[in-house]
């Protein structure tokens, strides 16, 4: 049970509650839905990764899923391992992305962006070591969009922790993703 109410659908802006109602139901959206400054601009950077970055799919959810575990998200965890799932990672590498996981199921560059991930999450920032890593392989751009979902998702995983949002009791059907570029792309 949240710490707080999700607010009523019905008092919020009109704009607000539209853009709700064409979201994938997700109990993070119907919390953020109740700061208006913040529920629609967080959707749309949501969306700019999740459907028009860099970042593949595979190694985006790597990224997630590895954030998730970090922070300790039940939240996030469980709904991206639907996703990994849905786009075809296997049991044996999603549970490998939790802390001490078998990281020789991952290349050598998924195990480098492993090492980012856990510096940028664990120290605030990527060592030298593991920047330099993934900077052979990876564009500025790429990097800048990973450390992005890293920081998003840390805050989403601080965001669920502190209002104890959990896991939605019945799972969304598909991965949610396409749902979200549409509403985004409705509502701009």
């Amino acid at each position: 049970m949240p710490r707080i109410p999700y607010p009523d659908p019905d008092s919020l802006p009109p704009g607000d509650r539209a853009f709700l109602k064409s979201l994938p139901q997700l109990n993070i959206s119907r919390m953020l839905a109740g700061s208006p400054s913040m529920f629609q601009p967080m959707t749309r950077l949501f969306s700019a990764y999740l459907n028009d970055g860099l970042l593949s799919e595979t190694l985006r959810e790597i990224i997630i899923l590895r954030t998730g575990h970090l922070c300790d998200s039940e939240y996030e965890v469980s709904n991206h391992n639907r996703v990994a799932r849905l786009i075809g990672m296997s049991e044996e590498r999603i549970n490998a992305l939790q802390v001490g996981g078998n990281q020789t199921l991952f290349s050598a560059q998924e195990q480098m962006v492993l090492a980012f991930v856990d510096d940028v999450v664990t120290a605030g920032g990527a060592s030298q070591a593991s920047f330099d890593a993934v900077a052979a392989f990876m564009s500025p751009a790429e990097m800048l969009e990973m450390t992005v979902v890293i920081g998003v998702y840390t805050m989403v995983s601080q965001i669920c922790a502190t209002f104890d949002i959990e896991p939605e009791a019945i799972p969304i059907a598909n991965t949610g993703l396409e749902d979200i570029k549409n509403t985004v792309g409705k509502f701009s």
